[in-house]
């Protein structure tokens, strides 16, 4: 079976993070949350905000590749510092990235409908799936999380 990864999907996917309180939204092409490898397809509007985190114990490669607008991965510091960045823009080399496991990391949405490929190690388990740090808002402080991306984007330079 072959599924498609076009501009119809892009707009239903677009469509459903412009409505939702989150401002981002995926769809998923893997059967279930056993699977050992996790493929999703993402469209994160510029507000929205996805809180900084790591895959540790277990330890898991995250892949992020952009197929429409662009978007920044922010590499963090174990204190919170910003320590790395790439960014990617459609079209444009680099066309990827590859998260480490335990590297603390978030994505910056940069243009609205931006439209990512991730790739990450499974089997999902809420529980162990992601920690996080205690130097960022949490998703529900909304405009801590705010805050914070201003912060990102003002000190990256990325306006």
């Amino acid at each position: 079976m072959l599924r498609l990864i076009d501009q119809k999907l892009l707009s239903e996917v677009a469509t459903m993070a412009q409505n939702s309180t989150r401002r981002r939204s995926l769809y998923t092409f893997h059967d279930n949350n056993d699977d050992k490898i996790h493929r999703l397809f993402s469209v994160i509007e510029p507000d929205s905000y996805l809180r900084p985190h790591k895959h540790e114990s277990p330890d898991k490669v995250e892949i992020f590749i952009c197929l429409q607008g662009k978007a920044a991965l922010i590499e963090f510091a174990e204190d919170g510092r910003i320590s790395n960045h790439v960014v990617l823009e459609a079209g444009k080399s680099p066309w990827g990235v590859e998260v480490t496991p335990t590297t603390w990391h978030m994505t910056v949405a940069l243009e609205p409908d931006t439209a990512l490929y991730e790739v990450v190690e499974g089997p999902w388990d809420p529980r162990t799936h992601k920690k996080f740090p205690t130097w960022a808002p949490t998703e529900e402080e909304k405009d801590a999380g705010q805050a914070f991306i201003a912060r990102v984007r003002q000190e990256l330079m990325l306006y």
